[in-house]
């Protein structure tokens, strides 16, 4: 069979009442012989066969319509070219072409597709799509260029909410806070894109010297968070068929729900200023209150060494008039030590203890149930864990100072003698005669007395070590004696 070598090659095309299909078509992978060619001013084949030698002469009527029918059995027999593929996200879609291979965060470590698509350490990608926030990493089957396709979300991005609804003068100030560079040899371009109701900015950035490097960007806000399309080129510059891939796949893409803007919470905004208050105090309080405190107990020492030295003037340093009423020997044991430093830490600056743990408790709960910031809760949590391991060390600490106290002395145990007017103290200490006017509190806890003349110090008197007097009387007489109930 011979072809006319005026077949005309158009696919498709419609001319004079005829469907003219090429006899050979590389393009669309065609090779059988036997398809439908027409010759201008001659007759009509069919695989060879003359048409009217197969309609027959009274059948020349049909012979539009067989030619029709051919060429639409043509077009579904012939390999179309492959659509792109839609990847669907949560609030959008994107159009994928055919070429690549699609790798993403849900991708098993042992698929073979990181094989195929070059990736020698899947675990690494991985970890970096969790960082960025990479959801769908397309790979060329042929080529070097890398597209990530991202979503993150960020306290800017949630402000802004949505791109479109920045004005102009908005746009360009956020644009130029994401493309500020102090290196001279990165040359960093920029842009906007509109497509369709959607609009991105584009950011090219082209590194020079040691370290080639060639990226282009394109990004949006929306719903709160942003969607990045970025191609990375590593040495090689960006060409315009790459450029040119990108903005199909911007062009592509879909917002399939639209948010709106949430209000401001101010709700929110009340919670984070008051836990920002309760953090204010906890840091300041202790700052204020322990030099305030210092700088009182200071002052009633000095009061009370004025006092002292007074009445030693008038008195004498060791002696004391009249007879003793009570005569208690009390022995300082470690236990005893142990129990007195439990009692002060605990029991006597227990309205203290109480505001410092319910302070922390208060903003631990705040800062974990209330919409706070990541720092807000970080703060509280190290603000409680701080006074928590004060309140907790706080009995050894004291014990430790005690034991310094009551290891002065030439005995463990210490004797006292009330006297109407003063008692004596020697055993731990050198002798000396002391007013009842330099007890600053009396407290008792199990069957111990403790008589303070400072802040953090305090004579042990134990029930069980009285030879003169009876403990319950003594009670009494020390209280009547120093004011103190």
């Amino acid at each position: 069979m011979k072809l006319c070598h005026n077949v005309r090659r158009i696919w498709p095309a419609y001319s004079g009442g005829l469907w003219v299909v090429p006899w050979r078509s590389e393009a669309w992978g065609v090779r059988a012989p036997g398809f439908w060619y027409s010759c201008p001013g001659r007759r009509e084949y069919f695989c060879g066969i003359p048409m009217m030698q197969i309609l027959g002469k009274k059948g020349a009527g049909l012979k539009k319509t067989m030619m029709v029918l051919l060429a639409v059995l043509l077009l579904v027999a012939l390999p179309m070219p492959a659509s792109a593929e839609t990847w669907v996200g949560l609030d959008f879609t994107l159009e994928i072409p055919e070429g690549f291979y699609q790798l993403g965060p849900e991708l098993e470590e042992e698929d073979p597709a990181w094989a195929l698509a070059g990736v020698s350490d899947p675990s690494a990608r991985l970890r970096e799509y969790d960082e960025m926030g990479v959801l769908v990493n397309l790979i060329p089957k042929e080529g070097k260029a890398n597209i990530s396709v991202m979503q993150k979300e960020s306290d800017t991005t949630k402000r802004v909410h949505d791109l479109t609804l920045l004005s102009e003068e908005e746009r360009t100030e956020l644009l130029d806070k994401m493309t500020q560079s102090e290196n001279p040899d990165v040359a960093i371009t920029k842009g906007w894109q509109e497509s369709g109701q959607n609009l991105f900015f584009w950011i090219q950035l082209d590194a020079g010297g040691n370290q080639e490097m060639h990226e282009r960007l394109y990004g949006t806000i929306k719903n709160g968070h942003s969607l990045s399309i970025d191609l990375y080129n590593g040495e090689e510059p960006i060409s315009q068929e790459q450029t040119e891939l990108l903005l199909d796949l911007v062009d592509s893409v879909t917002f399939t729900q639209i948010l709106e803007k949430p209000e401001p919470d101010v709700a929110g905004a009340y919670s984070s200023l008051a836990l920002v208050a309760l953090l204010l105090i906890a840091v300041i309080a202790p700052i204020i209150y322990v030099p305030v405190r210092g700088k009182i107990d200071k002052k009633k020492k000095a009061q009370l060494a004025e006092q002292l030295s007074e009445y030693h003037k008038t008195h004498g340093s060791n002696q004391v008039d009249g007879e003793a009423v009570f005569i208690n020997s009390t022995d300082c044991t470690k236990e005893a030590i142990h129990h007195f430093s439990i009692y002060h830490a605990y029991f006597k600056n227990v309205g203290e203890l109480i505001f410092g743990m319910l302070l922390c408790l208060i903003m631990v709960v705040s800062a974990f149930l209330m919409k706070t910031e990541w720092w807000m809760r970080l703060a509280a949590a190290g603000v409680t864990v701080y006074y928590a391991y004060k309140i907790i060390s706080m009995p050894n600490n004291i014990e430790k100072i005690q034991r310094k106290v009551f290891g002065r002395g030439m005995s463990e145990t210490a004797h006292f003698s009330f006297y109407p007017e003063a008692f004596r103290v020697s055993g731990i200490q050198s002798a000396n005669v002391l007013p009842y006017f330099q007890i600053t509190d009396v407290r008792r806890r199990g069957q111990y007395f403790y008589l303070y003349y400072g802040p953090d110090n305090a004579y042990m008197i134990d029930q069980y070590g009285f030879s003169r007097g009876e403990f319950e009387d003594f009670e009494k007489f020390i209280r009547e004696k120093t004011g103190k109930q």
